[in-house]
């Protein structure tokens, strides 16, 4: 059953949530010129460099697919919520708790569509995702940019990096919500991570925490940011060939893709083969 939508343009689904923002905020709202789901919000009409910026491309991409506007309605209060604050705290919401920083994942595509390109610390970990640096306290997730570090002249990029590793893994392995067998291959057990107080998803990439939590070989997924599916099996998967057979027969690609494509805040699709601590890619599976 197709979802039935109000709004099947980027243009008239921006301008429906451009509308609510300008009611609620009273403040100036428009679209980038050359991307109507990128908005800016100005602060004050007498600084233009006093404005945020809001990308509704994941969450009308998962509007599209769901049909389901609550979870744009969830987003538009989340924005609500942050811009109320920046508009009213600003010099605070510019200041870091180096105890809430952490790596996340998210896709290349994310980055360079939001227009974050030249501000936030984001780097290629894997073919087509990124990793970037948040704090995470007090129900808001920010963005660290060149901007926040200019506030924190002790704070360098690097030691960002250092200090998000370290509380990773201070806060110990993050073992899955589910563990289910594959009922088309039965070799084949598939891990689901889900809805963790911290994003998980980087445990995998620092080969000193996943050692000993992990098999010599598997399969992985970051579907959402809430999300992260990893599969193992009980025969060889040392091999592309043997890893690609294993994702067939076990209809894993179908998991993954499902999650992918119903669930809010979408990173990727894709599914990467780890043997030994490196990397790779399925591309074409």
């Amino acid at each position: 059953m197709q979802p039935v939508r109000l709004y099947d343009q980027p243009q008239e689904f921006a301008e429906m949530m451009m509308r609510h923002l300008r009611e609620s905020l009273n403040l100036e709202v428009r679209q980038d010129a050359y991307e109507p789901l990128l908005l800016e919000i100005q602060y004050d009409k007498d600084n233009e460099e006093d404005k945020s910026r809001v990308s509704l491309h994941e969450t009308f991409v998962t509007y599209m697919r769901t049909g389901d506007l609550n979870t744009a309605i969830d987003y538009l209060n989340g924005v609500l919520r942050c811009s109320t604050d920046i508009r009213d705290r600003q010099e605070e919401m510019l200041r870091l708790d180096p105890q809430f920083i952490y790596p996340v994942l998210r896709s290349k595509e994310y980055v360079e569509q939001a227009g974050l390109g030249s501000g936030p610390l984001a780097e290629e970990s894997l073919p087509g995702l990124c990793m970037m640096f948040l704090e995470i306290k007090e129900g808001y997730s920010k963005i660290i940019n060149q901007e926040m570090l200019d506030h924190h002249p002790r704070l360098t990029a690097e030691r960002v990096k250092r200090l998000a590793y370290r509380n990773l893994r201070a806060e110990g392995w993050s073992y899955p919500n589910l563990n289910l067998q594959s009922p088309f291959h039965s070799s084949c057990w598939v891990d689901v991570y889900t809805d963790p107080p911290f994003p998980p998803e980087c445990q995998f990439l620092y080969p000193e925490m996943a050692r000993g939590h992990t098999a010599d070989s598997y399969l992985i997924a970051f579907t959402n940011r809430k999300t992260t599916i990893l599969m193992r099996a009980e025969e060889p998967m040392d091999t592309v060939d043997r890893a690609i057979r294993l994702v067939k027969k076990s209809r894993f690609v179908d998991v993954v893709r499902r999650s992918y494509r119903v669930m809010p805040h979408p990173v990727s699709d894709r599914i990467y083969w780890c043997h030994k601590g490196e990397f790779r890619w399925l591309e074409g599976v």
